[in-house]
Protein backbone atom coordinates (compact mmCIF):
# COMPACT_ATOMS: atom_id res chain seq x y z
CA UNK A 1 0.00 0.00 0.00
CA UNK A 2 2.87 2.40 0.62
CA UNK A 3 4.59 1.42 -2.87
CA UNK A 4 0.94 2.69 -4.10
CA UNK A 5 0.61 5.79 -2.46
CA UNK A 6 4.53 6.72 -3.40
CA UNK A 7 3.55 6.01 -7.47
CA UNK A 8 0.33 8.15 -7.02
CA UNK A 9 1.75 11.10 -5.33
CA UNK A 10 4.57 10.96 -8.44
CA UNK A 11 2.17 11.01 -10.73
CA UNK A 12 -0.06 14.47 -9.19
CA UNK A 13 3.89 15.95 -8.83
CA UNK A 14 4.27 15.22 -12.70
CA UNK A 15 0.87 16.46 -13.46
CA UNK A 16 1.33 19.95 -11.40
CA UNK A 17 4.88 20.31 -13.35
CA UNK A 18 3.10 20.03 -16.89
CA UNK A 19 0.40 22.07 -16.30
CA UNK A 20 2.87 24.96 -14.73
CA UNK A 21 5.15 24.66 -18.03
CA UNK A 22 1.78 25.08 -19.65
CA UNK A 23 0.49 28.31 -18.35
CA UNK A 24 4.49 29.54 -18.33
CA UNK A 25 4.59 28.68 -21.72
CA UNK A 26 1.23 30.82 -22.42
CA UNK A 27 2.28 33.67 -20.49
CA UNK A 28 5.61 33.68 -22.01
CA UNK A 29 3.72 34.20 -25.44
CA UNK A 30 1.49 36.87 -24.38
CA UNK A 31 4.14 38.99 -23.28
CA UNK A 32 6.43 38.26 -26.44
CA UNK A 33 3.18 39.16 -28.33
CA UNK A 34 2.71 42.85 -26.49
CA UNK A 35 6.36 43.40 -26.61
CA UNK A 36 5.81 43.17 -30.31
CA UNK A 37 2.74 45.27 -30.59
CA UNK A 38 4.68 48.20 -28.53
CA UNK A 39 7.75 47.84 -31.32
CA UNK A 40 5.26 48.05 -33.83
CA UNK A 41 3.54 51.25 -32.17
CA UNK A 42 6.98 52.60 -31.89
CA UNK A 43 7.79 52.13 -35.39
CA UNK A 44 4.35 53.30 -36.69
CA UNK A 45 4.85 56.58 -34.80
CA UNK A 46 8.23 57.58 -36.17
CA UNK A 47 7.16 56.54 -39.45
CA UNK A 48 4.21 59.38 -39.05
CA UNK A 49 6.58 61.42 -37.62
CA UNK A 50 9.22 60.98 -40.85
CA UNK A 51 5.71 61.62 -43.25
CA UNK A 52 4.92 64.63 -41.35
CA UNK A 53 8.19 66.36 -41.78
CA UNK A 54 8.61 65.09 -45.27
CA UNK A 55 4.79 66.29 -46.18
CA UNK A 56 6.24 69.86 -44.35
CA UNK A 57 8.69 70.62 -46.26
CA UNK A 58 7.46 69.47 -49.42
CA UNK A 59 4.93 72.94 -49.53
CA UNK A 60 5.79 75.87 -49.75
CA UNK A 61 9.93 77.09 -49.48
CA UNK A 62 10.39 76.01 -45.76
CA UNK A 63 13.59 75.43 -44.82
CA UNK A 64 13.57 73.02 -41.40
CA UNK A 65 10.42 71.12 -40.26
CA UNK A 66 10.53 70.20 -36.94
CA UNK A 67 7.27 68.90 -36.32
CA UNK A 68 7.41 68.63 -31.90
CA UNK A 69 6.70 72.20 -29.34
CA UNK A 70 7.12 69.99 -26.60
CA UNK A 71 8.17 66.89 -25.30
CA UNK A 72 7.49 65.07 -22.21
CA UNK A 73 9.62 62.69 -20.97
CA UNK A 74 9.92 60.90 -17.14
CA UNK A 75 13.22 61.11 -15.05
CA UNK A 76 15.96 59.03 -17.12
CA UNK A 77 13.96 58.18 -20.23
CA UNK A 78 14.67 58.73 -23.44
CA UNK A 79 12.89 59.59 -26.58
CA UNK A 80 13.57 59.38 -30.34
CA UNK A 81 12.08 62.18 -32.82
CA UNK A 82 13.50 63.44 -36.40
CA UNK A 83 13.68 67.19 -38.15
CA UNK A 84 14.09 68.08 -41.59
CA UNK A 85 15.76 70.11 -43.39
CA UNK A 86 15.38 71.42 -47.09
CA UNK A 87 17.90 72.87 -49.21
CA UNK A 88 15.94 76.24 -50.77
CA UNK A 89 19.35 78.12 -51.98
CA UNK A 90 20.20 77.89 -55.19
CA UNK A 91 23.43 75.39 -54.84
CA UNK A 92 24.65 73.27 -52.57
CA UNK A 93 24.43 73.72 -48.63
CA UNK A 94 27.02 72.48 -46.16
CA UNK A 95 25.27 72.75 -42.61
CA UNK A 96 25.64 72.05 -39.19
CA UNK A 97 22.99 71.32 -36.11
CA UNK A 98 23.16 72.86 -33.16
CA UNK A 99 21.00 72.50 -29.58
CA UNK A 100 21.26 74.82 -27.28
CA UNK A 101 19.30 75.81 -23.90
CA UNK A 102 17.61 78.74 -24.03
CA UNK A 103 15.95 79.14 -20.91
CA UNK A 104 13.49 77.77 -18.44
CA UNK A 105 14.62 74.50 -15.76
CA UNK A 106 18.42 73.50 -15.78
CA UNK A 107 17.19 70.22 -16.43
CA UNK A 108 19.87 69.13 -18.10
CA UNK A 109 22.58 71.06 -15.95
CA UNK A 110 25.10 72.82 -17.74
CA UNK A 111 26.24 70.26 -20.01
CA UNK A 112 23.80 68.98 -22.38
CA UNK A 113 25.53 67.56 -24.97
CA UNK A 114 25.01 63.86 -23.26
CA UNK A 115 21.21 64.66 -23.05
CA UNK A 116 20.75 64.82 -27.36
CA UNK A 117 22.34 62.19 -29.69
CA UNK A 118 22.30 63.43 -33.73
CA UNK A 119 24.50 64.10 -36.03
CA UNK A 120 26.99 66.84 -35.42
CA UNK A 121 28.97 66.29 -38.63
CA UNK A 122 28.95 68.81 -41.08
CA UNK A 123 26.70 67.76 -43.93
CA UNK A 124 25.78 68.48 -47.62
CA UNK A 125 22.46 69.21 -49.35
CA UNK A 126 21.84 69.38 -53.06
CA UNK A 127 19.40 72.18 -54.60
CA UNK A 128 16.03 70.96 -53.19
CA UNK A 129 17.06 68.22 -51.58
CA UNK A 130 15.82 67.21 -48.19
CA UNK A 131 17.09 65.02 -45.19
CA UNK A 132 15.44 63.89 -42.28
CA UNK A 133 17.79 63.59 -39.23
CA UNK A 134 16.29 61.07 -36.15
CA UNK A 135 17.22 63.07 -32.36
CA UNK A 136 17.53 61.26 -29.12
CA UNK A 137 16.92 63.23 -26.01
CA UNK A 138 17.57 61.62 -22.61
CA UNK A 139 16.40 62.99 -19.43
CA UNK A 140 18.75 63.32 -16.26
CA UNK A 141 17.16 62.91 -12.84
CA UNK A 142 15.87 66.62 -12.37
CA UNK A 143 12.18 67.46 -12.81
CA UNK A 144 10.77 70.68 -14.45
CA UNK A 145 10.35 72.14 -18.28
CA UNK A 146 13.51 74.01 -20.27
CA UNK A 147 13.55 75.84 -23.31
CA UNK A 148 16.18 74.40 -25.90
CA UNK A 149 16.50 75.60 -29.50
CA UNK A 150 17.65 73.37 -32.56
CA UNK A 151 19.51 75.72 -34.90
CA UNK A 152 20.80 74.89 -38.63
CA UNK A 153 23.89 76.96 -39.26
CA UNK A 154 24.75 77.39 -43.10
CA UNK A 155 28.51 76.90 -43.05
CA UNK A 156 28.86 76.68 -47.11
CA UNK A 157 30.96 79.37 -46.57
CA UNK A 158 34.13 78.37 -44.39
CA UNK A 159 35.26 82.08 -43.33
CA UNK A 160 31.58 82.36 -42.04
CA UNK A 161 28.59 80.45 -39.72
CA UNK A 162 25.48 81.71 -40.70
CA UNK A 163 21.72 80.74 -39.40
CA UNK A 164 19.85 78.92 -41.70
CA UNK A 165 17.00 78.33 -39.96
CA UNK A 166 16.07 77.68 -36.12
CA UNK A 167 13.18 76.58 -33.77
CA UNK A 168 12.27 76.82 -30.24
CA UNK A 169 11.05 73.78 -28.27
CA UNK A 170 10.13 72.81 -24.90
CA UNK A 171 11.24 69.67 -22.81
CA UNK A 172 9.51 68.76 -19.33
CA UNK A 173 10.80 66.04 -17.42
CA UNK A 174 8.36 64.92 -14.61
CA UNK A 175 8.46 62.63 -11.87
Amino acid sequence: MGKKGSLNLSIEAIVIIVIAFVVLGLGLGFVRNQFGSFTDLGQQVTEQVRQQITDDLSRGDKKLSFPISEISLGKKEAKVTALGIKNVKAGTLKYEILIEAKGGAPIFGSEITDNFLYTVDIEELQPTETRIIPIRFTSETISGTGQFKVSIYDVTDETQKTLYDSKNFFITVTG
